[in-house]
């Protein structure tokens, strides 16, 4: 009897240790697993003046318009963009066949996505990785044709909080 309360002393103990670890890994800053820099719609833009220029970079020539697509940027660099329907409305099409996603902190560009298509129809997606400050204010997502990065067709800011 003594033998098996050891046994089972030893196994409680054991099973306490695994959960004390578990859960102080799990207890990680946020910023550990990925938190976001930025995540946001994105939406088309229109010519200077009513779009800005951001970081030097002018909207397009042309307005544009999509249906709901959105941002995703964590700390880790880790970035997910879906698009659908990013098209200029006179031609209703997308003339531009790729795209990169740029991470803008503050008034300085971070660093953007490999290039990833886009189809006439304006819909397009990327999962990839790009360099994030250690400090990422205001942060922006732009999206750029990826030969010609002087201009974007469509941002995203983060969405304001409910709290």
């Amino acid at each position: 009897m003594v033998s098996s309360i050891k046994k089972l002393t030893l196994t409680t103990a054991a099973a306490a240790a695994a959960t004390l670890a578990f859960a102080t890994l799990s207890a990680t800053p946020a910023f550990a697993d990925g938190g976001n820099v930025l995540r946001g719609p994105l939406v088309g833009s229109t010519p200077a003046p009513v779009s800005p220029v951001i970081a030097g970079i002018n909207p397009g020539g042309a307005p544009w318009v999509n249906m709901p697509s959105s941002a995703r940027v964590r700390e880790d660099g880790r970035t997910d963009v879906r698009i659908r329907g990013l098209i200029i409305p006179a031609l209703n099409a997308n003339p531009i066949p790729s795209v990169v996603a740029t991470l803008v902190c503050g008034d300085e560009v971070a660093g953007s996505t490999m290039p990833f298509a886009l189809s006439t129809a304006g819909d397009g997606s990327t999962r990839d990785t790009v360099s994030v400050p250690a400090s990422c204010d205001n942060a922006m997502v732009l999206i750029q044709p990826a030969a010609n990065r002087t201009v974007y067709i469509a941002s995203a800011m983060n969405e304001e909080d409910d709290d």
